[in-house]
């Protein structure tokens, strides 16, 4: 069994660094700083670290590490939520004498000596719970790493309601949320909105665009979060805004990301699959769920034009 193999593997090194991919979520963090917390916690004579760089919305599950590039020279490197290598935050996880790849999107580019990739878990988190219940007799589960897991899981299936979400995701639910953590705090910093925020939701239901084919989609430039005082992170995490709209199977955000120096896309559909033109614009993802960044806003107009096509061949099935 693959999450036994992991764990053979993590049993050899004396140091492991744990990376995740760009402009992270709370699943992504989630299932970083849950896997270091439960090494910790079970391998007192083991070197864990977590790098990269946090979103504003993740901040809030813990800190990341901050680490020379000598460590990484006998270091066992595990990434998470991510499959592809120029995605992932901090590219010195190359340097790592071996790595580990531990994803729950499609396989686009294999690259680890040790691969777990698997479309049928709702969350990476989910898979991080496994591979601690796989090895509970060895492996150790705080009440920290149960509350930025359960945190991941949350959300990344949209509080249980998306479609991916299967029995064994419930199950693994139950098994983190049984811990003590602070559930109405972990709430209130996953979903609580200020007024500026709630001001920006206002101008986003009076503001999208849609088409007859069943397209919603929104662009936010720099100058709308300029006058709302909103991150391109914390506006590009409200593509789901739309998602509960009858007349709407697809919807899109493009935001202006100055940092970037570019659009972020984000994709999301109940009907037609988004990973492949997420796939013909450098981008990528799950079926239902994609995104990718767009260099300018013309390309912008040309993914709305593929976009509404593909709404229009899904509705004429």
């Amino acid at each position: 069994m693959i999450q036994k193999e992991i764990f053979e593997k993590i049993l050899e090194y004396e140091t492991i660094i744990i990376h995740h991919h760009v402009s992270p979520d709370p699943d992504c963090i989630g299932s970083q700083l849950g896997l270091k917390y439960i090494l910790q916690a079970s391998f007192k004579d083991k070197s864990v670290y977590a790098v990269g760089a946090h979103s504003n919305r993740t901040e809030f599950m813990g800190p990341m590490d901050s680490i020379s590039d000598d460590i990484y020279q006998d270091a066992l490197v595990i990434i998470v939520d991510v499959g592809d290598k120029r995605r992932i935050d901090d590219e010195r996880f190359m340097n790592g004498k071996e790595i580990i790849k531990i994803d729950h999107h499609p396989l686009t580019e294999e690259f680890c000596s040790l691969e777990w990739v698997d479309t049928t878990y709702a969350a990476a988190t989910e898979m991080i719970i496994e591979l601690y219940l796989y090895n509970k007799k060895q492996l150790v589960m705080t009440e920290e790493a149960a509350m930025v897991l359960y945190a991941g899981l949350l959300t990344d299936t949209g509080r249980f309601y998306y479609n991916s979400v299967t029995e064994r995701t419930l199950r693994y639910g139950a098994e983190v949320y049984q811990f003590g953590f602070d559930k109405q705090a972990l709430y209130a910093n996953l979903y609580y909105k200020s007024i500026a925020e709630m001001k920006f939701n206002g101008f986003l239901m009076n503001h999208f665009h849609y088409t007859e084919n069943g397209l919603g989609y929104m662009k936010i430039t720099q100058e709308i979060l300029d006058e709302f005082n909103i991150t391109a992170d914390y506006a590009s995490g409200m593509v789901n805004t739309l998602a509960n709209i009858k007349e709407i199977i697809m919807w899109m955000f493009f935001t202006d990301d100055k940092d970037l120096g570019k659009i972020r896309t984000s994709f999301r559909s109940r009907g037609p699959i988004v990973n492949k033109l997420a796939a013909k614009y450098g981008g990528g993802g799950h079926i239902w769920a994609s995104g990718t960044l767009c260099d300018d806003w013309d390309m912008v107009d040309r993914i709305i034009k593929d976009a509404d096509k593909l709404c229009e061949e899904f509705q004429n099935q």
